[in-house]
């Protein structure tokens, strides 16, 4: 023991236990502490978690044994033990203690007795003895492990999701970037820059050009202030080059010196993930899909547009939560496919695309995975899911919305779900669809600039073969050509603009008959047809009994014909117009008559006047005894219910020929006469 201790060992006993006390209080986070004589290299106090000792036990161990044996083996990283080794060495911590350096800090990696790898912080403290002018030190090792994977995870969270935070000087147009990490721009962090030269530049070299018009407008100063000033909060979305979604959110800073806090953020997986089904949505599904596509241009690859029909009634039935279970089980059904999908998404509702290996099709399997049950509490109900393929060409210009768009034409074309549930894409899809899609676009205009045509097919008297009458049927004449009443009437009955069209060629039809009626010259009844929507349009049926009404409209100018699936719905007001038709004295019309399941109940409950034979029965005339005898029974059933009958379809002599026999009354076809423009069916009546 040294001199100056047993000289006065009451005072040095004092201040060995004031410095026990200050080891013992120690922070939750102390592992261990160490009281060391420097001067002389003793230990004089080791406190653990599991022991303590003093003085009168460490006479014999040197703090150089005691490190080489309980802390140098379990240092992990080299660097780190050579640091420690060199630093806390006798002659090092005097040094420092010449120098003025009165606490030093040390971290290394460490294993601790149960084998985890920590991280401590040691804390040295020096000071000199009063009573024998030695050098002493505290040694703290305190536990850092959880405070350093916090500090590393918000280091890696931060350079994640934040790309940039910067200070915007609105008055003076400066901008200071506090964090930027911008691929391919390099910005000082340190450095005040023009606000407008960061933002052309960023713009330039960063945005992807379909954002640049919005980055610029919503970057601009001017812009900025004025939403900030309303809303206090301003941000938007931009795509980069990289196909990322980058969100700029502003703040206010200090309001009113104008300083302004900008964030930039990577948003691409929050704003391209489907809420839901956690699979693509569109916009993340493009992207992806475009960069899959454009990085394998040696790769074949197949587009799928799957709709799972009637969900409605899933969530009608079951509730909300179950018809998400049904959209998660079908992104999960796709993903462990043999479609092995490259990317998945909800596109909309009940809607999924799918980019697939066009290798991995596989038309028999496809059909498996088109049908399932979904069990919810014993009740089963069966799924059935359409399917739209749209086969990638190489080196195309189209986009993959375009691609989406050609997929789910595909799935419209279905001829019977239950037999072949897909079908793939071809141009005569895409042809026959623009013409259809064209009705609903341009019907107003077309209508406007006298595209639309009234023409007039005769129906002639079976026995006599003079006109008895006619039919008015539309063609569209467009400055592309003619489209066929097949390819936009039908669109115009599911859209419901038929009624538009409808209303148009009963307004012509009277205009021409009115002419022809007050001149003098003959005129015969013409038939006009009215659609379903029709019978449940309140102004096209106002409109038309006015006219019948009328009392200078001649009640024997105009019928009406009805096709057979426009009166099986029909609502009571519509039944009541077909009434008021027939009271004031219209003739009323079967189109079609045998084509659907409704004909004879059809007959038991309106009253009309005249059937019109599908042409479907007359075209298989003289084929079998069956058929003949199917179209003598309907004649016949029609005479003895006190209707005339019209054949549709007429196209040869001996079809006239068999009809004439039959007793049928009027003929209608190519055979006596196409349909004809206004002018010349007027000539022919002339």
């Amino acid at each position: 023991m040294d001199k100056s201790l047993s000289i006065d060992t009451g005072h040095h006993e004092k201040l060995y236990q004031e410095r026990m006390n200050f080891l013992l209080t120690g922070e939750k986070d102390r592992v261990c502490s160490i009281y060391i004589d420097v001067t002389d290299n003793k230990m004089l106090a080791i406190i653990t978690r599991k022991h303590k000792y003093n003085y009168n036990e460490l006479n014999n161990i040197s703090v150089r044994c005691w490190l080489d044996k309980y802390i140098y083996p379990n240092i992990s990283d080299g660097y780190n033990l050579e640091e420690f080794k060199k630093g806390f060495t006798r002659k090092a911590l005097l040094e420092e203690f010449e120098k003025g350096e009165r606490n030093i800090q040390f971290y290394h990696s460490y294993y601790d007795e149960n084998g985890n790898l920590k991280l401590y912080k040691v804390r040295v403290s020096l000071i000199e003895n009063p009573y024998n002018g030695h050098i002493e030190a505290y040694a703290v090792w305190k536990d850092r492990t959880l405070k350093y994977i916090d500090k590393e995870i918000s280091k890696i969270l931060y350079n994640n999701d934040y790309i940039g935070i910067g200070i915007i000087d609105s008055c003076k147009g400066n901008l200071y970037m506090r964090a930027a990490h911008f691929e391919g721009m390099e910005v000082d962090e340190q450095k005040s820059y023009v606000y407008d030269d960061i933002v052309k530049q960023m713009s330039e070299i960063r945005i992807a050009n379909e954002s640049k018009e919005q980055f610029l407008k919503c970057t601009a100063l001017d812009y900025l202030n004025d939403n900030m000033n309303i809303a206090g909060v301003y941000s938007f979305n931009v795509y980069n080059i990289k196909n990322k979604v980058e969100r700029y959110s502003y703040h206010w800073f200090d309001k009113k010196k104008g300083i302004i806090l900008v964030v930039i953020e990577d948003m691409t997986k929050e704003l391209e993930t489907d809420s839901v089904t956690g699979a693509l949505n569109r916009e993340g599904f493009v992207h992806k899909a475009e960069n899959i596509i454009k990085n394998n241009p040696d790769k074949d690859f197949a587009l799928l547009y799957f709709n799972i029909q009637k969900f409605k009634a899933i969530n009608d039935l079951y509730g909300y939560a179950a018809g998400d279970t049904v959209l998660h089980q079908a992104v999960n059904i796709l993903q462990i496919s043999f479609l092995k999908p490259l990317a998945i998404s909800r596109i909309e509702a009940d809607r999924f695309v799918v980019l697939v290996d066009k290798n991995n099709l596989d038309f028999e399997k496809l059909t498996s995975i088109l049908h399932r049950v979904y069990d919810k509490d014993g009740m089963k109900v069966d799924i059935y899911v359409r399917c739209g393929i749209y086969y990638i060409p190489k080196d195309t210009d189209l986009s993959v919305s375009d691609m989406c768009d050609r997929a789910k034409l595909a799935k419209l074309y279905i001829p019977n779900q239950y037999v072949q549930p897909y079908a793939i894409f071809n141009e005569d899809m895409k042809y026959d669809y623009e013409q259809r899609s064209l009705a609903l676009i341009q019907l107003d205009d077309a209508i406007k600039n006298s595209e639309i045509k009234v023409f007039y097919q005769p129906i002639y008297d079976a026995k006599t073969k003079q006109i008895a009458s006619a039919e008015a049927l539309v063609r569209w004449v467009s400055p592309k050509g003619v489209i066929l009443p097949g390819k936009f009437i039908p669109a115009l009955e599911e859209s419901g603009h038929i009624t538009k069209l409808d209303t148009y060629v009963h307004k012509s039809v009277r205009r021409f008959m009115e002419n022809r009626y007050k001149n003098g010259k003959k005129i015969v009844r013409v038939a006009v047809n009215l659609s379903r929507m029709d019978l449940m349009d309140g102004e096209i049926m106002d409109l038309i009994i006015d006219d019948v009404k009328d009392e200078h409209y001649s009640k024997q100018m105009v019928n009406y014909e009805v096709t057979e699936s426009a009166y099986a719905n029909v609502s009571g007001k519509g039944t009541n117009f077909l009434k008021q038709l027939h009271d004031n004295g219209v003739k009323l019309l079967i189109d079609d008559f045998g084509s659907g399941m409704s004909s004879f109940s059809t007959l038991r409950d309106y009253n009309f006047d005249v059937i019109k034979l599908d042409m479907g029965f007359v075209q298989k005339l003289g084929e079998n005894k069956k058929y003949n005898n199917i179209v003598m029974s309907i004649i016949e059933l029609a005479h003895r219910l006190d209707m005339k009958v019209v054949a549709e379809g007429v196209e040869t002599k001996e079809q006239a020929d068999y009809l004439k026999e039959y007793g049928c009354d009027y003929l209608q076809g190519f055979y006596f006469s196409k349909p004809l423009p206004e002018e010349e069916f007027a000539k022919l009546l002339d």
